[in-house]
């Protein structure tokens, strides 16, 4: 596992968010998969200390995307993106907008706040991804704002279903069960209903009343 996946895989299960159902309803998203677990990834906004990690960990992963291409802004995603965006643009002292998830108002840039010049390079910043159907929807509108999108990057991607967009990511849920399950961070039952999820998620979330 790689060392920065397993340092934030440590950080999230301590200040618990890596929320698991056992029973009961599962998790839900809003794109319709339903999935035992729910990485509550915008409550780290509240620990400086572990939030200052994660963020020196993701500075890192994105000075090597600015290394292959640099872009005119950052741009967060609405509504659990835009703390982690803010902190990014503040590091490289980029522009920040807010990608809105439906448009609002009229214009170029009715899907954002803040401004851009036409053909700005944008990279998009949120803090995890499910299926990658709201980056999609985000990409588009910067496709009708006539911008730019470099790549986008999320600290966190489950990486268990179909994926609609292709992202960066620092870490996803396979990291987080290898590291439970060499640390024994997490009780057996729990991990078994992960591994499970993990074999088949598409086929899991069917059985628990989601899509598949």
């Amino acid at each position: 596992m790689d060392h920065d996946a397993g340092l934030v895989a440590d950080l999230l299960l301590r200040h618990d968010a890596v929320k698991i159902k056992t029973s009961g309803e599962p998790f839900v998203f809003s794109s319709g998969w339903a999935s035992p677990v729910f990485i509550d990834l915008k409550r780290m906004i509240s620990f400086p200390d572990a939030r200052n990690i994660i963020m020196e960990k993701t500075y890192d992963h994105i000075e090597r995307i600015f290394n292959q291409k640099k872009p005119d802004m950052i741009v967060g995603c609405e509504l659990a993106g835009v703390p982690f965006a803010s902190l990014v643009a503040d590091r490289f002292h980029l522009p920040l907008v807010v990608a809105l998830k439906t448009r609002r108002g009229f214009g170029r840039l009715a899907q954002f706040e803040g401004y851009f010049p036409l053909n700005a390079k944008a990279l998009l910043v949120d803090d995890l991804t499910t299926d990658g159907a709201t980056k999609t929807k985000m990409a588009q509108g910067l496709q009708i704002a006539q911008a730019e999108l470099l790549d986008i990057f999320v600290i966190f991607a489950y990486e268990t279903f179909p994926q609609t967009a292709t992202v960066k990511r620092l870490l996803n849920l396979h990291d987080i069960v290898n590291f439970a399950r060499a640390e024994n961070r997490l009780p057996p039952h729990e991990l078994s209903i992960l591994e499970d999820f993990l074999r088949d998620a598409p086929s899991w979330s069917a059985r628990h009343g989601g899509i598949g």
